[in-house]
């Protein structure tokens, strides 16, 4: 099990994003947010597929019908990807425990 969360504070919401790899090698995702439409992205979304997690144009993260109305700028799907990347050992659980966490830094 793997969980990230993200702090969006451009918004004020934060979503917990938990992602397991099941027995058919998929992973289930589940996400707790205080934002309705992340809330609907995870009711949506549920799983992500191995290939959902490595090829970035195809995957069911990023279709309209799995985002739903969510804002494009939303980190909500970077946390899933990072998650179940952590989950299916392609992202080092002692390094993202070393590093924390990534940032992104506005620079007007």
């Amino acid at each position: 099990m793997a969980t990230v969360t993200s702090h969006m504070r451009t918004c004020g919401k934060t979503h917990k994003v938990t992602v397991v790899m099941n027995a058919d090698g998929n992973f289930d995702v589940n996400i707790e947010s205080d934002c309705p439409k992340v809330k609907l992205f995870g009711e949506n979304l549920r799983y992500v597929t191995f290939e959902d997690i490595t090829d970035f144009d195809k995957s069911r993260i990023n279709k309209r019908e799995i985002r739903g109305d969510m804002s494009p700028p939303c980190l909500s799907p970077i946390a899933v990807l990072d998650a179940a990347w952590i989950e299916a050992g392609m992202l080092s659980r002692s390094l993202v425990k070393r590093v924390k966490e990534n940032n992104i830094e506005f620079n007007d």
